[in-house]
């Protein structure tokens, strides 16, 4: 792979982390928030009681959301696809998509790479200004469904978003559309960002793992059980944020809370409300992780 820029700067600024929870409280936690997908799928009952966990805990785990043989089908586009990176002939995927290199970019922003006519694949870089917290190491493509008709019709069958719609409307109340596709490849990823929200406009995001996410090691996501509901958190972190110049959607004041780390299997899918504290586990330098994940919106 092209080599990644990394960065082993820290935040200027402390933050307070939450506890993650582990052992027995984990699984505790966890027991409230876990489903059967072919339950959700085929009991209203279940798919009630699902929507109220997302409504309440504002995450949800979906087990066995996706069927192994496409999950394989897709590691292998994957693996075909990276290796065509590396091999440094890139006239194929220059005509076809935006391939943002780490030390060749063509697009820049998160509103062009959403809006983009074509698949970008985007491998993130440190910042430069040297702060913590840019994923880098991590490639990140957007739209993938635009690579082939093939990836196009087995994302389709992980991704479920007609259930997904539905179960959001119950928990919602409102109707949500797909706004992006992305598939994220984490390689060793140890910079990532600290705890945060996507913004306060009411969001979701649904992710169905392409690999095993067993241990803290491989990165898993985490996420503040009912943090989507407390604004008197939002606000304490908001308040802190901008005495100390930090991001206004940070989480910093976190130290009495716990976080969740979701461990799964390949072809499970977790579905969070991104107003929620959240953030993605710092990997083991050998890790490797794949998720496809959607956004939805009103």
């Amino acid at each position: 792979m092209p080599a990644v820029m990394t960065s082993s700067a820290q935040p200027s600024v402390p933050t307070d982390k939450p506890t993650l929870l582990s052992g027995d409280a984990r699984l505790e936690r966890l027991r409230s928030i876990d489903f059967s997908f072919s339950d959700v799928l085929n009991r209203r009952k279940t798919l009630i009681r699902a929507a109220w966990a997302l409504r309440r805990h504002g995450i949800i785990c979906l087990r066995a959301a996706a069927p192994q043989a496409t999950i394989h089908a897709i590691q292998a586009d994957i693996k075909r696809l990276l290796t065509e990176i590396e091999s440094g002939d890139h006239e194929r995927l220059n005509a076809t998509t935006y391939l943002n290199l780490p030390d060749q970019r063509v697009l820049k922003g998160y509103n062009h790479f959403r809006d983009a006519d074509k698949p970008v694949i985007n491998y993130r870089v440190a910042r430069p200004d040297g702060r913590s917290g840019s994923d880098a190491g991590m490639i990140d493509i957007f739209h993938p469904e635009r690579l082939s008709d093939a990836l196009r019709d087995n994302i389709a069958a992980c991704l479920q978003e007609d259930l997904i719609r539905r179960l959001l409307l119950v928990s919602s109340l409102n109707q949500m559309a797909v706004k992006c596709r992305n598939l994220y490849l984490n390689y060793g990823v140890k910079d990532t960002r600290s705890y945060h929200c996507d913004g306060r406009s009411l969001k979701f995001k649904s992710f169905v793992y392409l690999t095993d996410v067993r241990t803290l090691n491989d990165g898993p996501y985490c996420f503040v059980p009912g943090s989507q509901r407390r604004r008197r958190l939002w606000w304490r972190s908001a308040r802190y944020n901008r005495r100390n110049k930090l991001g206004p959607f940070e989480f910093s004041q976190l130290a009495e809370e716990q976080a969740l780390p979701v461990f799964a299997n390949a072809g499970d899918m977790v579905i969070s409300c991104q107003r929620g504290a959240h953030c993605g586990h710092p990997q083991a330098a050998s890790a490797q992780r794949a998720a496809l994940v959607n956004m939805y919106q009103r």
